[in-house]
């Protein structure tokens, strides 16, 4: 599996915290492919009618956990990019909160998250797949932590697989 491969010198271990619920793949794109196979079989279980329920107060809509792991995605691929030298300036996500990852969530359809959700995985897989292994390789700073661009993507799938696991145990929609 991937996460096996790749040496500990690419990594500290604060990146493990998603990395580690990571879906099993041998190459970045197993890894993708595999959490684009699961996303669709999880998204589909969920009601539509259960697109704004919260678990309790202030607690986000499930829409809004749906927003924030694809505004995460967006952010990491960017960061991936950065990492790998392929983008250099006009960041557009250098700064965020967790607050602000999850707006318009509430006010969108299930479908609507879906569809956002489904082409933003397409267009990392497609930003993955024009990494070299010297840049997938690359080692950076991701939130003051050193990591490699491919671990960046199993952080992309641990961080959906961890939401997901949130929605099932706390929300109960899954």
């Amino acid at each position: 599996m991937l996460f096996q491969k790749i040496p500990k010198s690419e990594y500290e271990a604060a990146i493990l915290y998603y990395s580690d619920k990571a879906i099993q793949g041998e190459t970045v794109q197993d890894v993708l492919e595999n959490s684009k196979l699961l996303l669709r079989q999880e998204l589909a279980k969920i009601p539509d009618e259960k697109v704004n329920y919260q678990y309790g107060f202030g607690k986000w809509t499930v829409g809004e956990v749906l927003q924030h792991i694809i505004s995460y995605e967006r952010i990491m691929t960017e960061r991936a990019l950065i990492i790998a030298g392929v983008v250099t300036s006009d960041f557009k996500y250098q700064n965020y909160t967790q607050a602000s990852t999850a707006i318009g969530g509430k006010s969108k359809s299930k479908a609507e998250l879906v569809s956002e959700f489904l082409e933003v995985r397409e267009e990392t897989i497609k930003m993955f797949q024009q990494f070299n292994q010297a840049q997938l390789r690359k080692v950076g700073r991701l939130d003051g932590f050193k990591t490699s661009v491919r671990m960046i993507c199993l952080c992309i799938s641990g961080h959906q697989g961890h939401h997901f696991n949130v929605l099932k145990n706390k929300y109960r929609v899954l």
